[in-house]
């Protein structure tokens, strides 16, 4: 376990202590996207911190995501606010008893690379595996767990803009100190990060999106689209 640096004071009529940073830079990534590094907390292995990127490291992005990116700094963060609101919406309208399709989020924290967003980490006696790395040797058992998982999108009428096989992973969650059975979890790439928020407007407009988000994951991982159903199968 890295120690922490001392909580720093400041002088004045109010004095305030300030948490100290969580330091991450030392660490190496477990994953990392276009925009942001993903580390394991490095005090609590059941939580991820995702740190966004400066904009000069997100050289593989379009040049037209960046150029307006640098211009409009506030899309940097409309996507972890997208997040966090879809997030929120989700868990004020579920049952206790629900198990949500989407990864807990934590809130955030300031480290030493950047400010941290929290969730949870889905593991399998490591990182869980996603769906881009088991799509061509997918069992049947997770399969069904995978399906399920789109069953409870639809159900809890979850927003999500970014449904890649690479955003799906299987493993288990902890539930207060205890692993969890084994599931799938959309850890990734839910929220209406579009435009023109189209999905946000009803659970009938959602529905349609969630339906062209399936057809286009079913054609990048070669699972078979049932539209009538809303299930995958295997070729």
């Amino acid at each position: 376990m890295s120690k922490q640096p001392a909580a720093p004071v400041v002088d004045g009529p109010m004095q305030q202590t300030f948490q100290p940073l969580l330091m991450l830079s030392h660490l190496t990534p477990v994953a990392e996207g276009s925009q942001r590094i993903i580390y394991v907390h490095p005090t609590d292995p059941t939580r991820l911190i995702k740190v966004l990127k400066p904009i000069a490291d997100t050289k593989r992005r379009a040049k037209l995501a960046t150029f307006t990116e640098r211009h409009f700094p506030s899309l940097r963060t409309r996507w972890t606010r997208k997040e966090y609101g879809e997030y929120l919406r989700m868990m004020l309208h579920i049952r206790p008893t629900d198990i949500p399709p989407i990864t807990h989020m934590y809130g955030f924290v300031q480290t030493d690379v950047g400010l941290g967003c929290i969730s949870e980490n889905v593991t399998d006696g490591g990182l869980g595996q996603t769906l881009h790395a088991t799509k061509d040797n997918l069992s049947a058992t997770d399969l069904a767990l995978f399906n399920d998982t789109i069953a409870r999108l639809y159900r809890f009428g979850i927003r999500a803009g970014d449904m890649t096989a690479r955003n799906f992973v299987f493993g288990h969650r902890d539930y207060a100190g205890q692993q969890g059975p084994r599931e799938c979890v959309l850890v990734d790439g839910f929220g209406d990060i579009h435009a023109i928020p189209v999905r946000s407007i009803n659970d009938w407009c959602n529905a349609l999106g969630l339906d062209d988000s399936c057809k286009r994951l079913a054609a990048k991982t070669g699972l078979r689209w049932d539209a009538k159903q809303r299930q995958f199968s295997l070729n």
